[in-house]
C-alpha cells in the first residue's frame, strides 16, 4: 500500500519478491491473475516506467495468466493502466468519500468503473468495497456506522455491478473484508477496521446475511444453482413479499 520513491533499488526488491512469489504459486489452479501491487501511488509519473518493468516482468514469468494492478486512483489521473490486463479498482464511494451520502453510491462507482474500461479497453474487477460497521450499532434512518448503512450501502454497490455486468465489461466484485480486524490506534477506527461483514469472533452482522442472499443469486443467474431453502424465512403464503392480499 501507497508504494512510492520508485528507485531502482525498490524495483530489483520489487521484482525479487515477484520471482519468489510465482515460483512457489504458478502451478496452483486457484491462482488466476497475478497482481503487481495493492494501492501504489501510480499517480506520479515516475510510476509508469516502474509499472511497465514490473508487469513485463511478470509476464516474462507465467504468459499464461493476465497482470493487473490494484489501484484506489482515478483512471485519468493514473500511469500503470496501460500495461495491464485486468483493471482492479478499489472504490469508497459513500466511505472514505462522500461519507454517509448513498445517493453518490451508484452514479460514482459507474462512472470510476466505466472510465476504466473505456480508457484502456479493458474489463474491470472491483476488487474493494465496503463501509466499516460497529456490530449491534441500529440507527434509523440509516447512519454511517450503523448495521442497516452497511446494508444499504451494500445493495447499492450490487446494482452497480448488476448494471456493468450487463453492459458486458464487469467480471468480478470483492468485498472488503470478511471479518474485523485490529489495526494501530487512531482517532478514525473503533477498535480496529470494522469493515467486516463477521466480527473478530466470527459472529454475522446484518450484511452478512445480504450477502448470503446476494451470492447465491448469483450463482443462480450465471451457474443455474440451486438455493438452500434457509436462504429466505417464511413470511407469508408462498413467500412472495409483492403479492396482493
Amino acid at each position: 500500500v501507497n508504494t512510492e520513491n520508485f528507485s531502482d533499488e525498490l524495483l530489483a526488491n520489487h521484482k525479487k519478491s515477484l520471482t519468489e512469489l510465482i515460483q512457489r504459486d504458478k502451478n496452483r489452479p486457484s491462482v488466476v491473475i497475478w497482481s503487481a501491487a495493492n494501492e501504489p501511488r501510480t499517480q506520479y509519473v515516475e510510476a509508469e516506467n516502474y509499472y511497465k518493468e514490473v508487469v513485463t516482468h511478470i509476464k516474462s514469468l507465467d504468459s499464461s495468466r493476465p497482470v493487473t494492478v490494484v489501484n484506489n486512483q482515478l483512471p485519468d489521473s493514473e500511469h500503470s493502466g496501460q500495461f495491464i490486463d485486468i483493471a482492479s479498482c478499489n472504490i469508497y464511494s459513500g466511505w472514505y468519500s462522500d461519507t454517509g451520502d448513498l445517493d453518490v453510491v451508484l452514479p460514482e462507482v459507474l462512472a470510476v468503473a466505466r472510465r476504466w474500461n473505456e480508457l484502456h479497453n479493458i474489463p474491470v474487477i472491483v476488487t474493494e468495497y465496503g463501509a466499516d460497521t460497529q456490530e449491534g450499532l441500529h440507527i434509523l434512518p440509516s447512519f454511517v456506522w450503523s448495521e442497516e448503512y452497511q446494508d444499504k450501502f451494500l445493495s447499492q454497490y450490487f446494482q452497480a455491478f448488476d448494471q456493468m455486468r450487463e453492459e458486458g465489461f464487469f467480471v468480478g466484485e470483492m468485498i472488503w473484508n470478511f471479518a474485523d480486524f485490529k489495526t494501530d490506534q487512531t482517532y478514525i477506527r473503533v477498535g480496529g477496521n470494522k469493515k467486516g461483514i463477521f466480527t473478530r469472533n466470527r459472529q454475522p452482522k446484518a450484511s452478512a446475511h445480504l450477502l448470503r442472499r446476494r451470492y447465491w443469486a448469483l450463482a443462480q443467474n450465471l451457474d443455474n444453482a440451486t438455493a438452500p431453502d434457509d436462504l429466505d424465512e417464511y413470511v407469508f403464503g408462498n413467500g412472495a413479499l409483492r403479492d396482493e392480499l
